[in-house]
């Protein structure tokens, strides 16, 4: 009787016993994923804006010099005190960091040499429509096991998108171009495209055939008679004979609306995407 008792016992405690083991296992692997990229360094301003959004600060040992630039970086004082790099290879490899992250075009060389080294360095493609947006905001999040922060800024974006959306009533579009440095202005085939579409706005560079980024003359421009110009503000405060085509004084004296966005769309559009949406929805709502 005793035997059988203890074969009973010992029947029911090896599944306990098997079960206890396999949640050691996934436990001890999510540890393991952690303390893989427990140290990031990047070489991107616009990773840098998103890493700061999702890790914690003491993870980062080295991020772009541009971040910390206010003229390109609207962080540009939170994150004054962290080591910075101008994506050189020698200024990475001492600080022994478990990952470094790179953009589609950032400094070939230097990445050439870091694989060479045997670090781990991973890139991520630059996103061309909202759907590469949240693809790579999902895609960083994994490589750095930040899940559950990268949902949350995901579902912000979406909701600014959606209320962009919801601007389109059926009534009769308005034409606008998107107008930029050097007199370009934004055809099909671009984020900026897609959010217009998202407005119930007509672009007049696309039905013109135009795709991509095209120079136009101001006085076709001021010929189409647009109903909205949407212009990025830009935060350099410097002098540019480029930009001098913003402040042309023939835009001043017409009666179309300008829409001043924030700057960083054709930049770093995961990391701003949510605030143009957001601007673009409270103009074209007065």
């Amino acid at each position: 009787m005793r035997m059988f008792s203890m074969c009973v016992v010992g029947l029911i405690t090896k599944p306990i016993v098997m079960a206890m083991g396999f949640l050691f296992f996934v436990l001890s692997g999510a540890a393991t994923a952690q303390a893989v990229t427990e140290r990031i360094a990047s070489l991107n301003i616009c990773i840098d804006q998103l890493l700061w959004e999702l890790v914690a600060q003491q993870r980062l040992v080295s991020i772009s010099y541009l971040t910390a630039d206010p003229i390109w970086s609207p962080i540009a004082e939170q994150v004054k005190t962290l080591p910075l790099n101008h994506g050189l290879a020698e200024e990475i490899v001492p600080l022994k960091p478990n990952i470094i992250l790179a953009g589609e075009f950032d400094a070939p060389n230097a990445i050439e040499l870091l694989k060479k080294l045997d670090q781990h360095v991973e890139r991520l493609p630059l996103p061309r429509t909202l759907a590469d947006i949240n693809s790579q905001i999902f895609q960083l999040a994994d490589l750095v096991g930040a899940g559950e922060k990268a949902q949350l800024m995901v579902n912000k974006i979406n909701r600014q998108i959606s209320a962009l959306q919801a601007l389109n009533t059926g009534s009769e579009p308005l034409t606008a171009f998107w107008y930029s440095a050097n007199g370009v202005v934004i055809g099909a085939g671009t984020l900026e495209h897609e959010l217009m579409q998202l407005a119930g706005l007509r672009n007049l560079a696309a039905e013109r055939g135009m795709y991509g980024f095209n120079q136009l003359d101001l006085e076709l421009l001021l010929s189409a008679k647009p109903h909205i110009l949407i212009v990025e503000e830009s935060q350099d405060r410097s002098f540019s004979l480029a930009r001098e085509y913003l402040s042309h004084p023939a835009l001043a004296n017409t009666d179309f609306k300008i829409v001043r966005l924030p700057a960083g769309l054709s930049g770093c559009a995961a990391s701003v995407i949510g605030d143009v949406a957001g601007v673009l929805q409270q103009e074209l709502a007065k």
